[in-house]
């Protein structure tokens, strides 16, 4: 055993032995595992051929767009309207509270509105995708459009569902021609 005080023992001991690496017999091909490969990767063949979202990527893509969007264009609107709303002689304590007030009300509105907005066009644009064999054209983007406002809007009767569906496949056709004008002037 050596000697913790004499430091001469302690190296001679060191050289006499060589230290144990319990992973040196073991042959790990550590390069496969992490070096991965770059390109994506799919089950079947078909998967790859497709130049689309999935209906579970389409749906939370549209889902979280439409709660982010509606909660930003909310907390805007919200805070504006609370700004508006301060009296004069409040303290600055009551104004920011009346504006951060305002302001979370109106976001949280906002948001689970275009949320569920988001939610049911995303459906409504797989359901019709399938329905058309998989065509993914824009005609399908404006009947799932309409589909979505008529939906929305059903509850309060049919004039408000038939105007909202209107409304629905209007934006949705500008959403499309968008795209369009984007993807001719826009180069990425």
């Amino acid at each position: 055993m050596a000697d913790p005080t004499n430091p001469s023992t302690g190296d001679q001991q060191h050289q006499k032995y060589r230290q144990y690496n319990p992973y040196q017999q073991v042959n790990l091909p550590y390069r496969q595992l992490y070096e991965l490969p770059t390109s994506p990767e799919f089950l079947f063949e078909e998967e790859a051929t497709k130049k689309r979202l999935t209906w579970g990527e389409n749906l939370t893509f549209f889902t979280g767009w439409g709660y982010v969007t509606g909660s930003v264009l909310g907390a805007v609107k919200g805070t504006i309207n609370g700004i508006g709303a301060a009296e004069r002689g409040e303290s600055l304590k009551i104004r920011t509270n009346r504006i951060l007030n305002s302001g979370g009300l109106v976001a949280r509105r906002g948001g689970n509105c275009l949320g569920s907005i988001g939610l049911m066009f995303a459906a409504m644009e797989s359901g019709v995708t399938y329905l058309r064999d998989g065509d993914d054209g824009s005609r399908t983007t404006v009947i799932a459009g309409l589909a979505t406002g008529v939906l929305y809007r059903a509850a309060s009767g049919p004039r408000s569902a038939v105007v909202a569906g209107a409304v629905g496949g209007v934006t949705a056709l500008a959403a499309v021609a968008g795209r369009r004008i984007v993807k001719r002037f826009v180069p990425i």
